[in-house]
């Protein structure tokens, strides 16, 4: 079993996991509109950088409980297809956890002034909201340098 990390499991990877690789998955954005009272993602059009990690043999069922509960406030779990940056490894199945318009920490689009303000001031248990941002731009950065998307215009709001 492998999981997508697009967000925090980019930077945070608290969890075992035998390899990773670096890629993304279409048909999804990454967004700011989902609210949390631990953290603050949903469909759309696009593709979505990110991090694939495979799971160490017999340790699966155990790290998903716990990602279940790291990712808990609105998130649900769908199978996608990751594809890898290198071509030298095929497209694979990977779980993604994501916070879907249905739930009640949606907040839903607004414009990037009003999401920069709220997490200028956000903070939760997991922390400052301001410094999930940088820890994702970052990462981002580092992981895919010649991308450019709407994190980085957060960061400079």
């Amino acid at each position: 079993m492998s999981v997508f990390g697009y967000r925090s499991l980019i930077w945070k990877v608290d969890f075992p996991y035998q390899d990773k690789l670096v890629g993304y998955i279409t048909d999804y954005s990454r967004r700011f509109w989902q609210g949390s009272t631990d953290h603050r993602g949903v469909p759309g059009k696009g593709c979505v950088w990110g991090v694939a990690y495979k799971l160490p043999v017999g340790k699966e069922e155990e790290v998903k409980t716990y990602l279940d509960f790291r990712e808990k406030g609105g998130y649900r779990t769908i199978t996608v297809i990751f594809y890898p940056k290198g071509p030298s490894t095929k497209p694979f199945s990977v779980l993604l956890y994501i916070g879907t318009c249905d739930n009640p920490n949606y907040l839903g689009p607004a414009p990037l002034e009003d999401i920069a303000e709220q997490i200028f001031n956000a903070a939760g248990p997991s922390g400052r909201n301001a410094e999930y941002l940088f820890e994702l731009a970052n990462s981002v950065r580092n992981l895919v340098p010649e991308m450019q998307m709407n994190i980085f215009s957060l960061w400079k709001n």
